[in-house]
Parts: C-alpha cells; sequence; structure tokens
C-alpha cells in the first residue's frame, strides 16, 4: 500500500516538478529556522538541570535595603557569612541549602597555561542536587571546612574529554589553577556542567580555596560583600511560599548579624531589617542569562513561526493551483468509481511528501543555521554550549512541525480539488464549475493573508533595523575607530600587588612604543563590556536623600585611557605617574557626578569616602570628564568614578587598549611579544576590536535587525509568488471573458487596469486585515527597541509602501499579458 502512494505521488510529483521543488524549498528555509530558534531557546531557556528530581530546587533572593559595600550581583546575590547562617540554622523547609559562585582561571595541564571556568562550590554542592561521578568521586562537606587547605578539584565531564581525551588516568593528577597545585579527584556525570546552563563550568573547586581562584578579593568573612548565589532543595510537601514562611526567623538573623558587623545607624538599621526573603524555582539553575534572553528569544520565535505561516499558505495557493490543472483528471477518477476518501488520502499523501522532504531538508539547514546564530551570542561559554547538532528533542520537534504544516497546507487543497462538479468538468466546461470559483475564492482569502502577515514582519523588521540605527548613533563618548583590546591578569599567577603593578606600566610602555602604535592604555573594567561594577559614595558637604542611590559606577584606570579612548577632559588633570601607592589617594568624575552630588559644581578639591555612609573623605576630585557609556549603549547617564589603577591596592584583571594608525590587529603579534618578553607564561585573553566588543554587547539588537530583515525579504517572496500565481491564474480563468471585451473595442490599457485592480485589491484588503495584527506586533516589540515608538508612522508607512511595490511588481507580469491576449484564440479557449 504504502509503495502505491509512493508510487503515485512520485508520478504526480515528476509532471510538475518546478511547483513542487518551489514548495520544497520554502517549507524547508521556514522549518530549518524554527528549528533552530527552538534549537537555541531550547538549550538556553527550557532545559531543567540534568540533576535529581530538579524541580524541588529553589534559589534564595532578598528584597529591600542594600547593606552598602560592594556587590557582584544584587538580590540574587549573598554574602558568605549569609550563607553560612542559613545554612546552618532551620532545615524545616529544606533538605540541604548550597552555595555557588561563578569565575575564570588559568589552568596548566599538560601545556601553557588556558583560560577555564572554575565554578566555587560548598561542600554539599553535589548532594544537595544529586549529581554523581563519572569517575572518582565528587566534593563532599569534608573538604570543605579549613581555609586555603583543601586542594581538591572535579572535572566536567565535557572539559575532562576535551582537555584530557577522556583519560581516567587523569585521577589524582595534579594540575596548576592560577599558580595553585590541585588535585583532580573525580569528573562529574555526563551533561551536567554547573549550575549555569548557559554558562558551563569546566573545574569545580571547594569554597574554602576561593582565595586561589579570585586572589585579590576573598571576602569569606565579609558581611558587606555580596557575591555568592544560593540555592537549596525542597522537602517532599513543601512550596516555596512555606519556605519563606520558615526561613523569615532565621533571615532576620542574618540581617540583625550584618548590621552587628557592619556597624550602620540606627536608622538604616529599623529600615535594613525589613528586608525579606524569597525563592524562586531553580530547575533550570542560575537565571541571570535565561532572564535576559527570554523575551528576545520569545520574540523571534514569534516571527519565525509567523514565516512558516506564511510559507504553509503560499505553498496550499502552490497546491490549489496544481488542483486546478487536475479537474479534469480528479473528475475521471471520481467517475470510473474512485471514492472521494481515497482522492483526499491522495492528495494529503503528496502533502506529506513535500513535508517531509522540507524537513529533512530544514533539518541540516537549521543545523548550519544553528551555529550562525550561536556565533552572535557575546560570550564564548554561551556560544560553546549551544550543540549544533540536532538531538531527540529538535528531531522530535522538526517532526511535529513538519506534520502540523503538511495538514495545514494540504488539508484545504485536498477538500477543495475533492468537489469537481463531474457533469461541466467532463464537459470541458472547467471555467464555469463551481470548483474553480471555489479555488479563486480559497486562493484569494490565502493571498490576503500573506499580505496581512508580511506586513507585520515588514514592519517589525523596519522598527529593529531603525532601533539598530539609533543605538549605534548615540554618543558613546569614545572613539572606537582603530583600537584593538586585550586582558591579562597577573594576579592569578601569583603576582604581589606591586608586581603586578609594575608590568602593567612596563607593558603599557613597550606598546607604546610599537611601530604603528598612536597610544595605549588599561582599565579594570572592560569599555562597553556589558559589566557594572559600583561602590558606595559619600560625597563631602552632600546630605542625600532617604533611599537615594548612592552606588555610582566604579573603575580603574592607568594614566592617558581618556586621551586615549578620545574622551576630553573638562577640568582639572588625568592621571599620572605620581598617583601611585602610597601617594593622596586621587579620582576623576564624570558630569553626572558633578550635576548630582556637588553643589554649583565646582568638583575639583572635593573630597569623597568609599563603602557609604561616614566612610573616610580619603579620595580628592582632580579631573571631570563628560559621560562615556559604561556598560551598554542603552545605558542612562549615571554618575561614575575613575581611580588610578596603580594605587589599587589588590589589582587583578586588566583590559588594555591599544590605538593604531590603520588596521588595529596588525599589531596583536607585536604585542604578544612584548608581553612575553615580561612575562612567557602570562596568558593574553579576550583579543578583538572594541567595534566588535560594542557588536557583542548589542548582539540581541544585531540579532533582530538581521533576522527581522531577512523574515521580512522572505514573506515578501513567498507574498509576491502568491500574488503572482492568484493573478495569473485568473487571467487564465478570464481568457474568453478578456478576449470577448479586447472584441468589443476595450483597450489594452483598460484591461491592464482591470487586472491590476483586482491585485491592488487584494493587497489593500490584506493590509486592512493586517493592521491590527501591526498594533500588536509593536507592543510586543516595545520593549526590544531603543528610541523609537512601536507605533512609528514612518516605518508603518514603509511596510506598507514596499508591501504596494512589491504587490504591483507580481501583477504586472500577468497584467500585461492579459492585454495580449488575441480574440480568436480566447474564444476557443476552453
Amino acid at each position: 500500500m504504502l509503495t502505491t502512494s509512493y508510487r503515485l505521488v512520485a508520478r504526480s510529483f515528476s509532471r510538475n516538478p518546478i511547483v513542487i521543488i518551489a514548495a520544497i524549498l520554502s517549507l524547508s528555509l521556514a522549518i530549518g529556522a524554527n528549528t533552530a530558534l527552538f534549537s537555541i531557546t531550547d538549550q538556553m531557556l527550557l532545559r531543567l538541570l540534568p540533576v535529581k528530581d530538579p524541580q524541588r530546587l529553589v534559589s534564595f533572593n532578598w528584597h529591600g535595603e542594600f547593606i552598602g559595600g560592594s556587590s557582584r550581583g544584587l538580590y540574587d546575590a549573598f554574602s558568605y557569612p549569609a550563607y553560612t547562617d542559613l545554612r546552618d540554622g532551620t532545615q524545616a523547609a529544606f533538605s540541604g541549602i548550597a552555595a555557588q559562585y561563578q569565575d575564570t582561571a588559568d589552568v596548566t595541564a599538560q601545556g601553557p597555561a588556558q583560560r577555564a571556568v572554575v565554578e566555587l562550590v560548598s561542600g554539599n554542592y553535589f548532594d544537595v542536587l544529586g549529581v554523581k561521578p563519572a569517575i572518582g568521586r565528587l566534593l563532599a562537606p569534608a573538604d570543605d571546612r579549613v581555609k586555603g587547605t583543601e586542594p581538591y578539584v572535579v572535572l566536567s565531564y565535557g572539559y575532562w574529554r576535551r582537555r584530557f581525551a577522556g583519560n581516567p588516568d587523569v585521577l589524582n593528577r595534579v594540575i596548576d589553577l592560577n599558580d595553585h597545585p590541585m588535585t583532580i579527584v573525580g569528573v562529574a556525570q555526563r551533561h551536567f556542567a554547573g549550575f549555569d546552563q548557559i554558562s558551563p563550568s569546566d573545574i569545580f573547586v571547594p569554597m574554602m580555596m576561593k582565595a586561589a581562584v579570585t586572589p585579590t578579593w576573598d571576602d569569606l568573612e565579609r558581611r558587606n560583600s555580596i557575591w555568592l548565589h544560593i540555592f537549596g532543595r525542597l522537602k517532599a510537601g513543601v512550596n516555596a511560599q512555606q519556605a519563606a514562611s520558615a526561613m523569615a526567623i532565621p533571615f532576620h538573623g542574618v540581617l540583625a548579624n550584618d548590621l552587628a558587623a557592619t556597624g550602620h545607624s540606627v536608622h538604616f538599621g529599623s529600615k535594613y531589617l525589613r528586608d525579606s526573603l524569597s525563592f524562586a524555582e531553580a530547575a533550570k539553575g542560575v537565571r541571570t542569562f535565561q532572564q535576559q534572553f527570554a523575551k528576545p528569544l520569545y520574540v523571534l520565535l514569534a516571527m519565525v513561526a509567523m514565516l512558516l505561516l506564511i510559507a504553509c499558505v503560499n505553498i496550499a495557493n502552490l497546491l490549489i493551483t496544481r488542483a486546478a490543472s487536475r479537474e479534469k483528471e480528479i473528475a475521471i477518477r471520481l467517475a470510473l468509481g474512485a471514492t472521494r476518501a481515497s482522492l483526499l488520502r491522495l492528495s494529503l499523501a503528496e502533502s506529506f511528501y513535500i513535508a517531509l522532504l522540507g524537513g529533512l531538508l530544514g533539518l541540516v539547514i537549521a543545523s548550519w543555521l544553528t551555529s550562525v546564530l550561536a556565533g552572535f551570542l557575546p560570550y564564548d561559554a554561551i556560544a560553546t554550549a549551544i550543540q549544533t547538532q540536532p538531538d531527540w528533542r529538535i528531531v522530535g520537534f522538526t517532526a511535529a512541525l513538519t506534520v502540523l504544516t503538511a495538514l495545514f497546507f494540504g488539508l484545504p487543497p485536498a477538500v477543495q480539488s475533492t468537489r469537481a462538479d463531474l457533469a461541466p468538468t467532463l464537459k470541458n466546461e472547467a471555467a464555469s464549475a463551481s470548483l474553480a470559483r471555489g479555488q479563486t475564492r480559497l486562493r484569494q482569502v490565502l493571498v490576503c493573508a500573506q499580505v496581512a502577515l508580511s506586513l507585520v514582519l515588514l514592519f517589525a523588521a523596519g522598527l529593529f533595523g531603525k532601533s539598530l540605527h539609533e543605538l549605534l548613533a548615540v554618543n558613546m563618548g569614545v572613539k572606537v575607530s582603530h583600537v584593538v583590546q586585550f586582558s591579562i591578569d597577573p594576579s592569578l599567577h601569583k603576582y604581589s600587588p606591586r608586581r603586578s603593578r609594575q608590568l602593567f606600566e612596563d607593558l603599557q610602555d613597550k606598546i607604546r612604543h610599537l611601530p604603528g602604535v598612536l597610544s595605549a592604555s588599561a582599565v579594570s573594567v572592560p569599555v562597553l563590556g556589558g559589566e557594572h561594577w559600583q561602590s558606595t559614595v559619600d560625597v563631602e558637604g552632600y546630605q542625600h536623600r532617604q533611599g537615594e542611590d548612592m552606588n555610582p559606577g566604579f573603575n580603574e584606570t592607568l594614566p592617558g585611557l581618556f586621551s586615549n579612548l578620545g574622551v576630553p577632559l573638562l577640568a582639572g588633570r588625568d592621571f599620572n605617574e605620581r598617583d601611585i601607592a602610597g601617594a593622596p589617594l586621587v579620582a576623576i568624575v564624570n558630569q553626572t557626578f558633578v550635576r548630582r552630588y556637588v553643589h554649583e559644581g565646582r568638583a575639583l578639591g572635593l573630597h569623597f569616602g568609599l563603602g557609604g555612609q561616614k566612610a573616610p573623605m580619603l579620595y580628592e576630585i582632580v579631573g571631570v570628564v563628560p559621560d562615556v557609556k559604561g556598560g551598554d549603549l542603552k545605558e542612562e547617564p549615571k554618575p561614575y568614578t575613575y581611580m588610578p589603577l596603580l594605587q589599587d591596592e589588590k589589582p587583578s584583571a586588566v583590559t588594555y587598549y591599544v590605538r593604531t594608525v590603520q588596521d588595529s590587529m596588525a599589531v596583536v603579534p607585536e604585542v604578544r611579544r612584548k608581553l612575553r618578553e615580561l612575562d612567557v607564561s602570562l596568558p593574553m585573553n579576550d583579543v578583538k576590536t572594541l567595534s566588535k566588543q560594542i557588536d557583542q554587547t548589542q548582539f540581541i539588537d544585531r540579532l533582530f535587525a538581521l533576522l527581522s530583515k531577512a523574515f521580512g525579504v522572505l514573506a515578501m517572496l513567498l507574498a509576491a509568488i502568491g500574488l503572482y500565481g492568484v493573478t495569473s491564474y485568473s487571467v487564465v480563468r478570464r481568457t474568453r471573458e478578456i478576449g470577448i471585451r479586447v472584441a468589443l473595442g476595450a483597450e489594452q490599457a483598460k484591461v491592464f487596469r482591470m487586472v491590476m485592480r483586482e491585485v491592488m485589491a487584494l493587497t489593500g484588503f490584506g493590509l486592512l486585515v493586517g493592521a491590527p495584527l501591526v498594533y500588536w506586533a509593536g507592543r510586543i516589540a516595545a520593549s526590544q527597541i531603543f528610541e523609537v515608538r512601536p507605533t512609528d508612522p514612518w516605518v508603518l508607512m514603509g511596510a506598507v509602501l514596499t508591501i504596494l511595490g512589491v504587490s504591483a511588481t507580481a501583477g504586472a507580469l500577468p497584467a500585461r499579458r492579459a492585454t495580449r491576449v488575441d480574440p480568436l484564440e480566447a474564444l476557443r479557449h476552453e
């Protein structure tokens, strides 16, 4: 039966190969795009942690007043003492409470040092998650008790395979992690790569070895250092609300201990004690990146689903055209005894074979497109985590999509084709048969739907394109052309603070003297890199209001950074070689800092302190610079403080910026050689141009603009094909009528206008149907666009004019053909 069906379908396809190939290609593009976006969405947002009963996991969050001090994260982060208080308190709601923090380290094993993602974990981390070892053992509470004396690590399965080729002899081998000997005791189970699935960890290290991972800041005893992520496993029968009630008293104890250790005022203490604890589901792990990517990915999924819908409508139109040419064949089959059900099955079989071929080709396209989209992701770790080869989930999604599309585009033409009126059709009067009229109406409805959906995608493309244009037109405050950047971190290689500062100066001097280099400098926090460091300040002579944000942005620079990046001084001076450790502490602030905290704008000579209220006023403002975008292009102007990097008591990673005469990447080999002259073992990381860094930071806007433009163009192409097909079919069906009109004296221009009126009427009706969809699309896209109204009339006008132009072009060729109808041949037309 299957073989017979296959032969019939193959014979049917051979009669109209162009139509079938067009249908398969359009469907494969749409299915491939849907599958690729679903693959990325699935891996980034939908998959649960591969651990025991992940639905019972929750992450800890707090709400209320910030204790002050330093933070790496805020409402989802805690101090280590807060964690131990909660862990050792009541366990009425949890079977275990664990903690983790992710960072990077330089790892030496079988060759030069390489950068690896390290996850600091509490001793009960693997027990709470229910993770098993692939080989060896995992870390246990006994491995996380004494600070600095637990040199044991566990490798992730993927890192073990990549770095050590899956060799089981890796057990008990010693590796150097930031020049600290560490013993490998085990490899975690396959597919588990830490609590953050989007940024997979390579190595797991006990929390007590934090000083080895982050040598410039320990903070295991500091209660006003907020950096640690806490999660727990709920006991059976306990929900998040019950857990919050059970942990209210222990958390109040944490707040009281924080106040006792930091010495805040009674007024602040009364507000701080009202902070509350809450829980969020953590079945998918850390939600930082998930929250960042969730809405953009869902918006793109909606857009690509709309593209698939347009493709299905277009294929339905093509199949109706085929059915029109097979009216007599179908009528003969019915006259010879074939049932309508058997013909319906045959027609649907053709649709399923088209969908099957489109789905298989779509899988190939999806694999390629997934790798392309992964290349847009801003962090190498995330791009590495995305698997481009389809697994069973992706294959299942594609299979389901294939079946649904086959039914969607195959069922209406199949039902319509089996409604043939036998007598008129067998008498060669198909033009007057009800089938022809029904097919025409259905095709017109489908074309209107294509136009409406195309309007939505074109409007979205216009919004995102204009948004990207407005974003790139923002005054960044820096000159980005001909600048290359790279990072080093000598603190990870047991450099003393003094030796690190000397290395920074020596390397800057060597780079400045390279041929083709105009200038060079460095910062602690990369410019426009998506990072936001801040520190609480107390400004001389300024009384802050209750609840006012006193946490300006924070960065440290080598001398010459501002001139190097094209930032002019507005007042005072830049840092120089005298601003070193032991010298009076100085700072440069931006204009927003002056406007917000300084009376009458007289900033030079003013002092401020770091650390909150009543902090010693140690920093003297010696310069003022314009506002510079720090984290990304969309950030609002905020106060910023800049300190000399050479006055940092514990310098760590720095990012150098090298401005060149021409191609900035051309100087990288020479820069690398100069670094090796100073230290052959120190790796140079994250080498890229400043322009590329900005592209990576704004990758969502670029991705939206690129994909929406591609979707819009493809949608318009499909809509044009649909309009052309409907118009051509209409001209063929009305050949006799047109011939009679011409015979009676109708001019060619009048015939042309008659056909074009039909085209433009279909287009106009489709635009009217699409109008409310456009409003809906604009509301959804509002949170993803920058400085563009979601109902921008110019964007809408551009989309409408584009559709009208494409429609006119698609209808012009059949209309011209209609003007050349020979009346004699038309009167003989059947």
